[in-house]
């Protein structure tokens, strides 16, 4: 018997048997075989091995009959990784099945049990459900656009977490390059087998050839949370996640405009923007300048001249966009006629169906020469011959389905061949964000990720499935992957929608505005802009600057968590939002420690130290607070940022002097900020300056340091 003890984590191999148990301390979890399929024969087959042993690692070997196979376990921080690996050591080529790392077919998760899964792409909804609970069924016209058609219904990708009670298993696969990794489970009234998966799809593996597994990494040490974003940090370093300093601000025709934009509304809404002196960057042109989805270059009037569209938009400093769906195409488009073996096609020939929006849609494949050339030209066109500087990649699903290939390569390969095609086309310095695509498959080859489904103009549509347009669904997966962002690529929580014309109400907006300033990801709203009235406007430049990131309490929980934060390193404070996701008014409260005080920044008014704020949270509502240590002299209290301007507070000084003070605060921003000071008794304000008779003073702070003097009376 083989034991590995990672703090609470402790791993038992069995190598005659190839069976492993796993334990949170003394309380066996979960216990299965590791074993792999090549061919028709599932290995290892054998109980005779060899076993070596180097410090926290071990490696057993099984030498079968046409195969030989290894596994292989370590420890590291809290978790216990393990692989296993195939080698043909027969005459001729095998396929490759499942490799799976644990099978667990014992488990100690009973029916109160909540399962944390994980979508397979940006679209595929995320959370924590009960065990026996699911999300409502797709459309079956829709299933190859929001699932893996290839796994069971029952699965998460990438990565899983079981809680209950005090039990908790988090278990992920810190790598996505060559598998579309996953996890097959079974319940009744609980969980009644797990097994992690990496699919081989069928590869060959040729004589003397090796087939391995990505690390799994099992962790019980710690909650699901917790656990889920160590597993996350490993996966972006082993991938080598791009964790750019920039992240995205700006402006998207889409959720106005729809199919129905012209080349004349991008440049209205660019002056616009202009003429409001809006802090944003990115003018991203949307979907309808093309003629068909494949025939990207073929454009719709009015866009003959894109050098001029983006030459318009990069001449009032904003940085050019465009969308474009590139592994996605429509049947009627010419790329079909002209190159149909371009396409991804089943046993029988047939293209692959890739879902309907303009007729049928299908996929490409990837791995064709060809298809690579195009690829090659077609961005070269567009960000060299057109200028643009930020590609968002639409439908990328499309190039990973299950099919008929040139090559002989995994799903996950192909894929990943198809945006290292696009990348080395338009450079590094091109940004790139993802939508629509397997998650862990992008890591390393994109700079953002759309984390949700769509938004919408309302809220939910009773009926329909959780990875359809909705404020909620996109919600839903914003929270839920987080823990993503700055780990993997900058999260995109898809666009804020302010203007009034829309079924959201001003709850809504605020709800979706605050979770945007609080957790730092992509900030772009996509509303004409001279729809948008006094208020919205407020609301979208509350929400700017992004902050460097955020913290989601109750992943792992709970379907929707109820609390984010953002803490303020630069003088201790955070900005802490709860929610209210129930369809009626609610009361929400937020208690103060002693030695803190707070204000609530979508109210504006102060909280005394030690108090408690209450409100009455209208249905889908968030009540925000800004906290901050209590002090004996004037203090920064609040912001008008709704993120309390988090890491953008870059320094906060206060010097003393025998007949008063002085406070310094400088900020990481744009334009001018609006600050709120706490003024505790025996101090005075600046001549010139007003309070409100609630010991607090409003100070507008430019870009850079601004420093106010108190005197002490």
């Amino acid at each position: 018997m083989v034991r590995l003890d990672a703090g609470e984590t402790t791993v038992r191999f069995a190598p005659e048997t190839a069976r492993l148990t796993v334990r949170q301390g003394s309380d066996e979890l979960a216990s299965g075989t590791v074993r792999a399929e090549l061919g028709d024969e599932t290995v290892p087959a054998t109980d005779s091995y060899a076993l070596s042993s180097d410090g926290d690692s071990v490696r057993v070997r099984y030498d079968g009959v046409g195969a030989e196979t290894t596994v292989m376990l370590t420890t590291a921080d809290g978790g216990v990784h393990v692989s296993v690996a195939v080698t043909n050591t027969d005459g001729e080529p095998k396929p490759v099945g499942r490799l799976c790392p644990l099978a667990a077919d014992e488990l100690a998760f009973g029916p109160e049990t909540g399962v944390y899964r994980h979508g397979y792409q940006s679209w595929t909804p995320t959370a924590t459900l009960p065990v026996g609970e699911a999300f409502p069924a797709v459309d079956p016209v829709d299933v190859p656009m929001m699932t893996d058609v290839a796994a069971p219904t029952a699965t998460s990708h990438c990565q899983i977490g079981l809680t209950e009670g005090d039990s908790h298993l988090t278990a992920g696969f810190l790598d996505h390059s060559a598998f579309v990794t996953r996890f097959d489970y079974e319940h009744g009234d609980g969980i009644e087998s797990l097994s992690a998966v990496c699919p081989g799809d069928g590869v060959e593996l040729a004589p003397g050839e090796t087939a391995t597994s990505a690390p799994l990494r099992l962790d019980a040490a710690r909650p699901v949370d917790e656990a889920l974003t160590a597993i996350a940090e490993r996966t972006g370093t082993r991938m080598d996640a791009r964790i750019g300093e920039w992240v995205p601000t700006g402006w998207c025709s889409w959720y106005h405009y729809f199919t129905g934009v012209t080349a004349d509304d991008v440049r209205t809404n660019r002056a616009a923007l202009d003429e409001w002196g809006l802090p944003v960057e990115v003018v991203q042109l949307d979907d309808g300048y093309q003629t068909a989805f494949g025939d990207w270059r073929t454009l719709a009037e009015g866009f003959e001249d894109m050098a001029s569209l983006v030459a318009d938009i990069d001449d009032a400093d904003h940085t050019p966009g465009l969308w474009l769906a590139p592994f996605f195409v429509q049947e009627d488009a010419a790329l079909v006629d002209d190159h149909p073996e371009w396409l991804l096609t089943d046993g029988d020939g047939e293209f692959v169906p890739a879902g309907e929006r303009h007729g049928e849609m299908y996929g490409l494949d990837l791995t064709h020469p060809g298809v690579q050339a195009w690829l090659r030209e077609t961005f070269r066109t567009i960000t060299e011959e057109w200028g643009f500087d930020y590609l968002k990649l639409d439908f990328l699903y499309a190039g990973a389905l299950p099919g008929e290939r040139f090559a002989d390569v995994t799903r996950a390969e192909a894929y990943r061949q198809g945006l290292a095609t696009i990348r080395q086309a338009v450079g590094e310095e091109t940004y790139i964000l993802g939508c629509g695509a397997p998650q862990g498959q992008s890591v390393g080859l994109v700079d953002a990720m759309r984390v949700g489904p769509d938004t919408a103009e309302y809220w939910v549509r009773e009926g329909e499935s959780a990875s359809e347009p909705a404020h909620e669904n996109a919600i839903r997966n914003v929270l839920n992957r987080d823990y993503l962002h700055r780990r993997w690529w900058v999260n995109d929580p898809d666009c804020q929608l302010v203007r009034e014309t829309t079924e959201l109400s001003m709850a809504e907006r605020e709800t979706f505005a605050a979770i945007v300033a609080l957790t730092g990801g992509s900030n772009v709203f996509s509303d004409r802009i001279d729809e948008i009235g006094a208020a919205g406007r407020d609301l979208l430049e509350r929400s700017l600057p992004p902050v460097e990131s955020g913290t989601v309490s109750g992943v792992g929980r709970t379907e929707f968590p109820e609390r984010v934060v953002c803490e303020r390193p630069a003088d201790a404070g955070r900005a802490v939002a709860r929610f209210n996701w129930s369809d009626e008014p609610d009361t929400l409260s937020l208690s103060l420690d002693e030695d803190e005080r707070g204000w609530d920044a979508l109210e504006c008014e102060p909280i005394a130290a030690g108090g408690t704020v209450e409100r009455t949270v209208p249905a889908h509502g968030c009540l925000l607070v800004h906290v901050v240590p209590a002090l004996d002299r004037p203090h920064l209290l609040g912001t008008d940022h709704l993120g309390g301007l988090g890491d953008r507070l870059e320094r906060v000084a206060w010097d003393a002097d025998e007949v008063g003070g002085r406070l310094t605060l400088s900020v990481d921003v744009e334009t001018p900020q609006e600050l709120i000071l706490a003024v505790p008794d025996g101090w005075t304000h600046p001549d010139g300056a007003t309070a409100d008779g609630t010991e607090t003073l409003a100070l507008t702070a430019r870009p850079g340091t601004t420093t106010v003097s108190f005197e002490r009376h």
